[in-house]
């Protein structure tokens, strides 16, 4: 297991609970599982709040008596008090972020955002979001004057993207998750790498290739296609960093037969070709 903390306190368990700020970070952190499972039951919860964002697999999350399955793209949400019951399988390569924090208006923003109208919400991959969690990592780590401040205002520049992608998915008109859209997001990231068309994935969920896009995109923000790229150039960022595959190699593994337009699509997405990327990790 690959797993990457910050904290601004001695890890505790139970968490902390600070009512003298309005917004504070106490830990963050990554975890990909790789050759181990892992689990979490806190069964009287933990007295600061905690959010996880599912960016790779998937991970089992039981409230009452029912044991669901969040895909990638999910984000759940854990309020103090909340029994925590979860855990992630090595075979399904689950990756998540991680959050716990505080504050007298950790509440109020959570509510304003809509973050606490279900634990689990479908936000599908945003960048934004994933680039905050490493910077409040990274910060949390640096023990910088005004760190504090900082990871805070990471912090609600998250909340605040975050509610925004649930808020866009609930405009007039928009019937915000779908079930046969979310066994779909499902799916795509297990089949990610194999040749996927929109007409086929559209008739899997009964609808037409418009209305399949155009609620797709109500899902998740995005339409299939740049959901399907994002994936893909996710997987060969943690490949061109991770392994010592040629871009070649990694441009056949994340579904790209032609690798000059893999490095295209590449460089276009992250801002430089795929061979530079990787020697940054050399």
């Amino acid at each position: 297991m690959i797993s990457i903390s910050g904290d601004a306190h001695s890890w505790q368990e139970r968490g902390i609970e600070d009512k003298e700020q309005f917004l504070a970070v106490n830990w963050c952190g990554y975890q990909r599982l790789q050759t181990r499972s892992l689990s979490r039951n806190r069964e009287h919860g933990r007295v600061d709040f905690q959010l996880i964002y599912v960016t790779g697999g998937k991970g089992r999350f039981r409230f009452l008596n029912e044991t669901i399955e969040v895909p990638s793209g999910s984000l759940v949400v854990y309020t103090p008090g909340q029994p925590q019951h979860y855990s992630y399988q090595a075979e399904d390569g689950t990756e998540v972020y991680w959050i716990h924090f505080t504050g007298y208006s950790a509440y109020d923003y959570l509510q304003q955002f809509g973050l606490l109208k279900q634990p689990v919400h479908t936000v599908g991959m945003i960048d934004e979001v994933t680039a905050l969690f490493k910077k409040i990592i990274q910060e949390l780590n640096s023990h910088r004057p005004l760190g504090n401040h900082m990871v805070n205002a990471y912090l609600l520049e998250m909340l605040t993207l975050l509610g925004r992608r649930l808020q866009t998915a609930e405009e007039p008109g928009a019937q915000g998750r779908h079930p046969d859209i979310n066994q779909m997001i499902a799916f795509i990231h297990e089949k990610y790498s194999d040749s996927l068309s929109i007409s086929e994935l559209a008739g899997e969920c009964s609808l037409s290739v418009f209305r399949f896009i155009h609620k797709f995109k109500e899902v998740t923000g995005m339409t299939p296609m740049k959901y399907i790229t994002e994936i893909r150039i996710n997987e060969a960022k943690k490949l061109l960093s991770e392994s010592s595959l040629h871009v070649k190699e990694i441009a056949a593994v994340v579904g790209y037969d032609n690798p000059l337009y893999f490095s295209r699509i590449f460089r276009s997405t992250v801002g430089i070709p795929p061979s530079e990327y990787k020697k940054q990790f050399q």
